[in-house]
């Protein structure tokens, strides 16, 4: 039966229909390898922790911990994030590297808030005037390829000690690599998941690299936090990443000490601490200000290092401070009325 104009028409007609109805289907619904930072609940850092053989003060006031969620998101979604100032996006392999289960870096990114938490706990108690100590160790994270290292060493390999001097930092090794010689040897005392092993390389000038070196990316990090008293993380706590650290130690010291910093108001905040008590930054900063702001924040701390892109995204009426360092924190919170 042969097929009429009409019925060639609504024939088009159906199909181009039906591929328009695919298409929006696909735009509001298939997943981009983008994901964005949306807005986390906050949460209460005083209800997560409890710190039992020391005289600690009643806080007159919350410290609030600014959290993000990740969601991979579909192409209209994700474009209403492009054209937003105050969404971001991060390439979806950014955050799940090729070859990774998604299992595995929440497992990694809760690990790495464990260790944060235990720097920001010491850190925020040193403040307050309690002796602590933060054992260090040296790790490996990231090797050259073409390197001496390479084949040798792995990233996550903690370096011990180098032709059996006990290792105490990263610039150690560092000065010990720039004042050798090509051909130089030096015997590296290694620990990986437990096993211990010594290994032997020689300084050389490798790829673009003039100047005999190692090839390795090497970094100091916190091993164990001891303290005079006994820390307790709730239960059941799903927190991953470093970002706990700044309002944690803050939350710490207005606990041992009678400096009353919060004195009625709700104190949210986000950022990153080393041992040295130094902020660093972290992701999501404009989604976790809208948090901020639907909580009720009456001040939000953020790395000093953001604080333009805070600003620049922060809802109407938020105050929102820069922070370099705890110190500056604690000052600034004891100004602030």
């Amino acid at each position: 039966m042969r097929r009429t104009p009409l019925g060639r028409r609504l024939a088009r007609t159906a199909f181009y229909a039906a591929t328009a109805a695919i298409v929006a289907w696909a735009a509001f619904v298939v997943p981009l390898p983008v994901v964005e930072y949306v807005p986390g609940t906050p949460t209460s850092i005083p209800t997560l922790i409890e710190l039992d053989g020391i005289e600690t003060f009643e806080l007159d006031g919350d410290v609030k911990l600014l959290t993000v969620l990740l969601r991979q998101q579909p192409t209209m979604p994700a474009l209403g994030a492009v054209l937003s100032r105050d969404r971001s996006l991060v390439r979806y392999d950014e955050v799940y590297p090729p070859g990774t289960d998604r299992s595995e870096v929440l497992r990694l990114e809760r690990e790495r808030f464990a260790r944060q938490f235990d720097i920001a706990v010491a850190v925020g108690a040193a403040s307050a005037g309690v002796e602590t100590e933060l054992v260090t160790e040296v790790v490996v994270v990231q090797v050259l390829p073409g390197s001496p290292a390479s084949g040798n060493l792995t990233p996550g390999d903690v370096v011990v000690a180098v032709d059996g001097e006990p290792l105490a930092s990263a610039e150690q090794l560092q000065a010990i690599s720039r004042t050798g010689q090509e051909g130089d040897e030096l015997t590296l005392t290694v620990r990986h998941a437990g096993e211990q092993r010594e290994v032997t390389l020689r300084l050389a000038t490798f790829g673009g690299v003039t100047e005999p070196r190692l090839g390795v990316a090497i970094q100091t990090a916190v091993d164990e936090a001891r303290l005079p008293f006994e820390v307790t993380l709730r239960e059941g706590t799903r927190i991953g990443g470093p970002s706990a650290g700044l309002m944690t130690a803050v939350t710490v010291h207005d606990l041992l000490t009678a400096d009353d910093l919060l004195r009625g108001r709700l104190i949210a905040g986000t950022g990153s601490l080393d041992a040295d008590g130094r902020v660093g930054p972290v992701g999501g900063i404009p989604a976790k200000l809208r948090a901020a702001a639907a909580e009720g924040a009456e001040l939000v701390l953020v790395p000093a290092v953001q604080l333009d892109l805070a600003l620049e995204t922060a809802p109407d009426g938020l105050v929102v401070l820069g922070i370099d360092h705890l110190d500056e924190a604690l000052e600034l919170l004891a100004a602030e009325r």
